[in-house]
């Protein structure tokens, strides 16, 4: 059972789910690898410390990934420490996840949880539910020697010695010089875990060219020469330190690449974001680019993405200032002459004029402090076979391989610092309010100060790297959608122009509370094939076969074909909507586009279909309008034209009230009549009319047909008075009485002080009662005129004054009544300045269903 990482939800899923069943969040599945006195007595399927569920040797599965770990700095110990120190080499160093106790050890036993282990899941049958695959360890280094590219070869000796310094400074070089600890993902070394070195024992280069002597009988053609040389001079003493190692693998690399021919595609996209002002970012070359370039000793392709700092006071000036002057500086050096240690110098000092010409703004315009102006910095430079990166800040930049997606920067932010210091554990970190505040970034002070982190990478086979923005970075975007978007681009099924696009999309929707900005470098090796991987087995697990990228969709097309772009750029984000299930994603296929035979028969019976329908439709919603409001609709050939409230409202023009207001009980429709309208702006007090009750307003039915008497002023009719013509409980015939029910009880007249002859006496209802008392009022604010308490329905006769702004969302103007509808309307309204309407059948109105009376029913109570 795995749960869901967002917080918000956690629901259980089953492990072999991408999506959570319920929101749809990508699930997280970190395995972990177990080090430790007790890790070699963990039980399959254990469930320990109630979250890491045993899945086989030493690999578990965190159940929990969307809760913190429990563990705290101070109760690690110091052996654990250097994972901590070694977290800039989290490329090639697991990172301690947790550390818990082993409940079936019965003991004081505690287990070490290391992350970014050397695991990966090997492919799952695409059956319709292909049972959970366990976690495969990489093989190890030795096990794909003899079978290596001569390239290849030589970058894995060129990472183990890179790795020989800082790992001598946390005493734990001995790791390097066991094979089995070496393991490889392509061209990555990797190590499972740690050793710390015996206590008086310093393992030396010796030590290590007597290890790689031991390959020498398997290596390359190619690196044979070289390596035997080389291993000869480290175990006589002649190397010192690792810096002459690295010399002398350079020379080797840069020979053995002369043979291949690569070429190198680069697109970029920036985005101002769903919630910001302005777009702070900024991107080389231009963003909407996307081109592919032969490299040659003259050609290096450049991509920079900076994120400026600063908002209003100017972070979209650090960024662009920042582009400029990197761009200007390498551009006036010859770097095809340079040397690697010469290059990634000539990267650090195009950083500080960056800083330098940001200060300088700064200082220009007096800015301190949170007022100054900066940004952050990565970029990517690709020379031959090698790619050089250099980033200050927080954007990020990820290798993507066949298997993983690998943050190959760490962030210059308050957390990832006491990482590095050993002061605590990065998730630990994380919670601290200041752990996302930026140590360094360009143009906040003198370059005497600023640390660029310049990095280089041999590129031995097609190679994926993605440079962005904390827009995308945020919440683990990358993580979690790596495979769906970026993975293809390594198997030729992806358009970079359209994947850059889908990524700011994503960003948008998926985070959308910064701008965002992307960079793509694909560098590929037509010479090179890929070297397969030959998974080795765990204890107690299953071998699975060779990883592969597995296709969502078949491909019909060639990528550069113009269908093939369309088809990526329609290809939706994916479904984040709960869906029943999860469907198997099935293997990529290649097919080739089968024309359509067309079909008229469909066609035509579609058609038909479609005709009938609408027809039904028709006749359906007619009736239904009809048996509504009393009106039979009539028909048009064309849509008429627009009413004129103007026209609508004039003297003697009658008005339908078809709908009630929202908010209002069922039986009213949020109207009131009252006695008089209030004093209007620019004309004099009206005085209430006669007819009308002197105590509060009634309110108005529900299809109750209105005639209107007088609007004022004049010129802007804010207040409308009204006749009431008929209700609808007054047209509606009145069912047959009972045999059973009481004799209906007379009606009686409102008793609001007001002449009887003024007020006209009102039919019986359906139920023997008088006019009913209405419900409670909505809320005052509900209408602009408000509701009186206990107010009664106005009856057929009533008069008085509406405002039109309640007025005009609910009158349907200029019906065509009946003579029941006109009710006492008939021989008593005005003749308007209208054309009179055409005559129309008489209304279609159910008889309302009878309903029996109690037997002894209460008495009508007055009303007013």
């Amino acid at each position: 059972m795995l749960y869901c990482s967002n917080y918000s939800c956690q629901a259980p899923n089953s492990e072999r789910s991408k999506f959570c069943q319920k929101c749809r969040t990508p699930l997280t599945k970190r395995y972990l690898w177990a080090i430790g006195p007790g890790a070699e007595s963990c039980r399959t399927d254990e469930l320990v410390a109630n979250r890491y569920l045993v899945k086989g040797g030493r690999v578990l599965l965190d159940t929990k990934p969307g809760l913190l770990p429990g563990i705290s700095t101070e109760q690690i110990p110091d052996d654990l420490l250097p994972y901590l120190r070694l977290s800039p080499y989290a490329l090639h160093v697991p990172q301690v996840y947790d550390w818990v106790r082993l409940e079936s050890a019965g003991g004081p036993e505690k287990l070490a949880l290391l992350e970014r282990s050397p695991l990966y899941l090997p492919n799952t049958p695409s059956d319709a539910d292909p049972p959970a695959s366990d976690p495969q360890l990489f093989p190890s280094l030795t096990d794909l020697w003899p079978r290596s590219s001569a390239l290849r070869q030589l970058n894995w000796l060129w990472q183990i010695a890179h790795l020989w310094q800082p790992f001598a400074t946390e005493q734990v070089v001995s790791s390097l010089l066991m094979p089995d600890l070496l393991r490889v993902e392509g061209p990555l070394v990797r190590l499972m875990e740690l050793q710390l070195d015996a206590s008086g024992i310093e393992p030396t280069l010796a030590d290590l060219g007597s290890l790689w002597q031991q390959w020498l009988p398997s290596a390359h053609a190619k690196v044979s020469p070289h390596l035997d040389a080389l291993c000869q001079d480290m175990i006589r003493g002649q190397l010192h330190a690792s810096e002459q190692v690295i010399e002398r693998l350079d020379e080797a690399l840069w020979t053995v690449a002369q043979a291949s021919s690569r070429q190198v595609s680069l697109a970029t996209r920036t985005d101002q974001g769903p919630s910001r002002q302005r777009n702070e970012d900024a991107c080389y070359p231009p963003s909407g680019t996307a081109q592919t370039l032969a490299l040659t000793p003259t050609v290096t392709p450049l991509l920079i993405v900076c994120d400026g700092i600063g908002g209003h006071q100017g972070g979209d000036v650090a960024s662009n200032l920042a582009i400029a002057a990197v761009q200007q500086h390498l551009q006036s050096s010859d770097l095809s002459r340079l040397s690697p240690l010469a290059l990634m110098q000539e990267l650090e000092a195009a950083a500080c004029a960056a800083n330098d010409l940001i200060s300088q703004r700064n200082d220009e315009e007096h800015r301190q402090d949170r007022q100054r102006m900066g940004t952050t910095l990565v970029m990517a430079l690709v020379r031959e076979h090698e790619l050089y990166l250099a980033h200050v800040g927080d954007s990020r930049a990820y290798w993507i391989t066949p298997w993983n997606c690998h943050q190959i920067t760490q962030d210059d932010d308050v957390a990832s610092r006491e990482v590095r210091m050993g002061y605590s554990f990065y998730r630990e970190a994380l919670q601290h309010a200041s752990s996302g505040s930026l140590v360094q970034a360009l143009g906040m002070g003198s370059s005497s100060l600023l640390h660029a982190n310049v990095q280089r990478f041999v590129l031995d086979d097609d190679s994926l790297f993605l440079l962005c923005s904390d827009g995308l970075s945020d919440n683990d975007r990358v993580e979690q959608y790596w495979d769906l978007e970026l993975l293809p681009v390594l198997g030729g099924r992806a358009n970079l122009e359209i994947v850059t696009q889908r990524l700011v999309d994503l960003a948008n929707s998926q985070n959308g509370h910064d701008n965002v900005t992307v960079g793509i470098v694909h560098v590929q090796l037509p010479s090179l094939s890929p070297t397969k991987l030959a998974p080795t087995q765990l204890p107690g697990v299953e071998v699975a076969p060779a990883p592969t990228a597995i296709a969502s969709t078949a491909v019909v097309s060639p990528v550069g074909s113009p269908s093939a772009q369309a088809a990526q750029a329609s290809k939706p984000l994916p479904n984040l909507s709960p869906q029943p299930s999860e469907p198997a994603l099935p293997k990529t296929q290649v097919v080739s586009p089968v024309a359509a035979k067309p079909r008229p028969l469909p066609l035509l019976l579609t058609l038909l279909a479609l005709l009938g329908a609408g027809a039904l439709g028709y006749w359906l919603m007619r009736d239904r309008l009809t048996s509504l409001t009393g009106f039979p609709p009539a028909p048009t050939l064309s849509p008429p034209a627009e009413e004129d409230p103007a026209i609508a409202l004039q003297p003697g023009a009658f008005l339908l009230i078809g709908r009630a207001a929202e908010g209002a009980p069922g039986d009213i429709s949020g109207l009131v009549l009252l006695p008089s309208p209030p004093t209007v702006e620019g004309s004099p007090t009206a005085s209430p009319s006669p007819a009308s009750p002197a105590t509060a307003g009634l309110a108005i039915a529900p299809g109750s047909v209105l005639m209107v008497l007088e609007r004022r002023p004049p010129d802007a009719p804010a207040w409308i008075k009204l006749k009431v013509c008929s209700t609808e409980q007054a047209v509606a015939p009145t069912p047959a009485a009972s045999p059973t029910s009481s004799p209906a009880a007379p009606p009686i007249a409102p008793d609001n002080g007001s002449a009887s002859s003024a007020n006209p006496t009102l039919p019986a209802s359906p139920i023997g009662s008088p006019i009913r008392e209405l419900p409670a009022p909505p809320a005052a604010d509900t209408f602009n005129t408000p509701l009186p308490e206990r107010s009664a329905i106005a009856p057929p006769g009533e008069e008085g004054w509406v405002a039109l702004s309640d007025l005009r969302p609910l009158m349907m103007p200029n019906p065509t009544p009946t003579d029941a509808q006109r009710g006492v309307c008939v021989s008593s309204s005005p003749t308007p300045d209208l054309p009179a309407p055409p005559p129309s059948p008489p209304p279609v109105v159910p008889p309302a269903e009878p309903t029996t009376p109690p037997s002894d029913p209460p008495a009508s109570p007055p009303v007013g």
